[in-house]
């Protein structure tokens, strides 16, 4: 790259005055051709920061246009994950708000709030809740995003300053166990007793 910065500098000399060949010329020539070089490249990174895919170190600078603050050891994809987050961030405050901003991370979650006992509009194996719990809610995502610190710390920033908000990982996996486990009870004490009464019978 140099060596074809060197010629085209010297093809700005006035073709007469100046030996392009000179030793010192040259030399002369091929610091300005350095600085120039790097000049380029300098401009061709400031052409990529235009866009935080591509921003490379400049990405500290999207940060700090939205107020973002990586967490240690935040890798730079997760660095352009958060910014592409908070650009697509519309704001609100309520409940589908917040599962799209978990999407912006790539996160599938839904959201679940708790509600105090009142006589009347509980179900049988409903929780009973009491103190700051209807004050709270969860973000329920799936396992395979444990930990996402980048879309936790965007969340509890957005979330409405009365509330508390806290996060879950592998709900479903859970309900899946609770599942099998149900099924298993059933077979076990329902389905098994009535087969050997049948078969005895």
């Amino acid at each position: 790259m140099s060596e074809v910065l060197i010629e085209q500098l010297q093809s700005l000399l006035p073709p007469v005055s100046y030996d392009p060949n000179g030793r010192n010329l040259k030399a002369q020539l091929a610091g300005d051709a350095a600085v120039l070089g790097d000049a380029l490249a300098g401009i061709d990174a400031v052409e990529k920061a235009i866009f935080p895919e591509s921003a490379g170190a400049f990405i500290a600078d999207w940060e700090r246009i939205y107020g973002l603050t990586p967490s240690l050891g935040a890798t730079q994809d997760e660095r352009v994950q958060a910014v592409l987050a908070a650009m697509g961030d519309l704001g609100g405050q309520s409940i589908p708000y917040f599962i799209r901003l978990a999407s912006l991370f790539g996160v599938a979650a839904n959201i679940e709030s708790f509600k105090i006992p009142v006589v009347g509009l509980l179900d049988t194996g409903d929780s009973i809740y009491s103190g700051d719990w209807p004050y709270t809610w969860r973000v329920n995502a799936p396992l395979t995003a444990y930990i996402n610190s980048a879309m936790e710390n965007r969340i509890t920033e957005r979330r409405p300053g009365n509330t508390d908000v806290i996060f879950g990982y592998g709900k479903e996996v859970v309900d899946g166990i609770t599942g099998a486990v149900d099924q298993l009870f059933n077979a076990v004490n329902y389905v098994m007793p009535s087969n050997l009464s049948t078969n005895n019978g």
